[in-house]
């Protein structure tokens, strides 16, 4: 009994001092990174062994840090609550500062911010605040929001949509551009739709008030052309950018026939502005197919009340009328 004992404890060292080597041998390959990708047995003894520490490793920042808003897709956004009416909050929080301290700044957009502060406040949003901004700090705001945009994976128009809206853009009559432009913008993924309507109809805003910012809508689209479309390095790209930037001062100056103002109350108190859609213009402009918004599911107690609700409305409007009917009656009786 004693010696089985003593054989089981030996086993467990042995066992002991090879789960070591293998655990130093997985330090040295995790730092170095596992060949091609292929499984190895020092990555099946880490899937069995869980996690490890060793003396001589020690991540480091740039492994554990997560960017939580820059950088990341819309849909991850939305998926870790970060989105408001389909906007990411970050995105809100800027533009509604600049458009209520900085709409009028010469040069809004097209001037560089202190990069030293853009960093910061950068920072601060990836780790989950939303910082108190200066309006002296206007174009350092503006240069945060294009990172914002210039750090979405794919761009905010991705690869697929931006090689169809080129080939229309180049290839339709003019009477037909619209149409089929508006047509591959509405199916964009929802998130990036959403963001695109709250930018562009934003930028109208702002070249609106070109007398004094001189931001002109080609202006803008000059600034915001690299910023919307992500083209990829090659030997086009010079040429490919310059008729994306095209087709941005296209969007801009076409914007009330292409997509709908989803935010009118951003930064005008609660009012449509006089060259912005109502409601009741979207739906005029833009077939029922292509409308963004879905109707609400509602369920059969929903279906009561507002059965109920429209019975009630028609019933005293009829009891109303015959009051009004019954008292003129009586009123040409006494005369």
């Amino acid at each position: 009994m004693h010696h089985r004992k003593a054989g089981w404890v030996e086993t467990d060292a042995a066992e002991s001092m090879a789960d070591e080597k293998s655990r130093n041998l997985a330090v040295e390959v995790f730092s170095i990174g596992f060949w091609d990708g292929r499984w190895s047995p020092v990555q099946k003894f880490l899937e069995r062994s869980g996690p490890f520490t060793h003396p001589d490793f020690e991540p480091s920042d740039e492994v554990e840090t997560q960017k939580d808003v820059f950088g990341v897709p819309l849909i991850g956004l939305r998926k870790s609550g970060q989105m408001r009416q389909g906007l990411p909050l970050a995105l809100m929080h800027i533009v509604e500062f600049v458009e209520k301290h900085g709409l009028c700044q010469s040069g809004l957009f097209r001037v560089g911010g202190k990069v030293k502060l853009c960093q910061e406040l950068r920072k601060s949003f990836d780790q989950g605040s939303f910082p108190e901004f200066d309006s002296g700090a206007i174009p350092t705001l503006a240069s945060l929001l294009k990172l914002f945009l210039r750090e979405l994976p794919g761009g905010l128009i991705p690869e697929s949509h931006r090689t169809q809206l080129l080939k229309v853009f180049r290839d339709s009559e003019e009477e037909e551009l619209n149409q089929a432009v508006r047509m591959i913008l509405n199916s964009l993924p929802e998130e990036h739709f959403n963001v695109l309507c709250y930018l562009l109809h934003l930028l109208s805003r702002v070249g609106a008030e070109s007398l004094q910012n001189l931001m002109t809508s080609k202006n803008l689209s000059i600034v915001f052309g690299p910023t919307i479309f992500h083209v990829p390095l090659g030997p086009t790209m010079i040429e490919e950018q310059g008729l994306c930037n095209t087709l941005t001062e296209h969007l801009l100056n076409n914007l009330k026939h292409l997509l709908p103002n989803m935010y009118p109350h951003a930064s005008t108190g609660n009012r449509a502005e006089s060259g912005d859609w109502t409601d009741e213009e979207c739906v005029k402009q833009l077939p029922l197919t292509e409308m963004r918004p879905k109707l609400p599911k509602i369920g059969r107690l929903g279906r009561l009340r507002k059965g109920l609700g429209s019975f009630g409305r028609r019933f005293f409007s009829c009891f109303r009328s015959n009051k009004i009917e019954s008292e003129e009656a009586s009123a040409k009786m006494e005369t």
